[in-house]
């Protein structure tokens, strides 16, 4: 795709495959004999959950989870749950599945909330995991790559709406 804003690609689409073929394998190998839900965070995990469960060859129920900051800033501010689960996670194996963790506070946010629920465990997989933006540590038990770039896109990742469909993950200048 020709794009100005566009730079350099960070994660190819074989590069991706290959990842999530390995996560597959991981998270099968913690699950088995387990029923696991995976709640997928929307809408920028939705190519990742759709590619990683057809790997999986264990138990699983899907369920979403979309929140919203409220705020002028993406990574700061108040945060809400727009759309919530429809299942209970109460003495339940669950996985969070989410495209990219930047700052944390988001996650620790979800956490907390979903800690509440009282699951039988929880764990998070990500894709993406920033280690420059970090202001919370919270632990990930899977993850895909460690970037330290500024803004992506692709692969489920956006800018206002625009760029989810692209099969790769590339930076993204706001700037131009």
């Amino acid at each position: 795709m020709k794009d100005k804003n566009l730079g350099k690609i960070i994660v190819t689409e074989k590069e991706l495959k290959k990842r999530i073929e390995e996560l597959a394998i991981k998270i099968n190998n913690d699950y088995q004999n387990k029923e696991l839900i995976i709640i997928s965070i929307m809408k920028s995990s939705l190519y990742f959950m759709a590619d990683l469960t057809r790997k999986l060859d264990i138990s699983v129920k899907l369920d979403f989870l979309e929140l919203s900051h409220y705020s002028h800033n993406d990574e700061s501010g108040e945060i809400r749950v727009t759309r919530d689960l429809e299942f209970s996670i109460s003495n339940k194996e669950v996985l969070i599945l989410e495209n990219i963790i930047n700052t944390g506070l988001t996650h620790n946010y979800l956490r907390q909330n979903l800690e509440s629920r009282n699951p039988k465990s929880l764990k998070i997989c990500t894709l993406l995991n920033n280690v420059e933006k970090k202001l919370v540590e919270i632990p990930v038990e899977y993850s895909g790559f460690e970037i330290s770039s500024g803004f992506v896109v692709g692969y489920g990742l956006d800018y206002k709406e625009k760029y989810r469909n692209l099969p790769y993950i590339v930076e993204y200048n706001r700037e131009k």
